[in-house]
């Protein structure tokens, strides 16, 4: 169980040697946190750090956002998001995820058509907004606490 909970922090722990602002970190892991959430499996490292760079933000914490939000949620978000898309749509849920992420995702995403692609994209985006918020505060106010701690 300790390996466990060590794995599942360790993004953490990385994130709070990043020695930047903590308005900069904490958007940049929000940012990736939100991405994670999307459907594009496999691209989500390379868009979330790209936008991260575009807006300044830490590319490090965005990285480490989609990593987190993979590691932590997994499949059960994908599939969540899939049913609240779905449903939001007006779809029947026929399509079935695999059991577990890697590249094949995407590619099972378009071929199984426009339909499960969307689903998943409006699931993600309606579970992600409000998650990257609750994430960028919580990063937020750790990462003050901590650069008050060490003034």
């Amino acid at each position: 169980m300790n390996r466990i909970i060590t794995f599942l922090t360790k993004p953490y722990k990385k994130l709070l040697k990043v020695e930047a602002d903590p308005h900069k970190v904490a958007s940049g892991f929000a940012l990736g946190s939100f991405i994670g959430m999307t459907p594009f499996v496999g691209m989500q490292i390379l868009i979330s750090v790209s936008i991260a760079s575009l807006a300044k933000w830490n590319g490090i914490a965005a990285g480490l956002g989609v990593f987190n939000t993979n590691l932590a949620t997994g499949l059960f978000i994908f599939s969540f998001n899939y049913y609240l898309g779905s449903k939001i749509l007006g779809l029947t849920p026929d399509f079935q995820l695999p059991d577990k992420l890697d590249f094949r995702f995407i590619s099972m995403v378009f071929e199984a058509g426009s339909d499960v692609f969307f689903s998943l994209l409006l699931g993600g985006l309606i579970t992600g907004v409000p998650f990257a918020f609750l994430v960028y505060h919580l990063i937020y106010r750790i990462l003050k606490r901590k650069q008050l701690k060490s003034s």
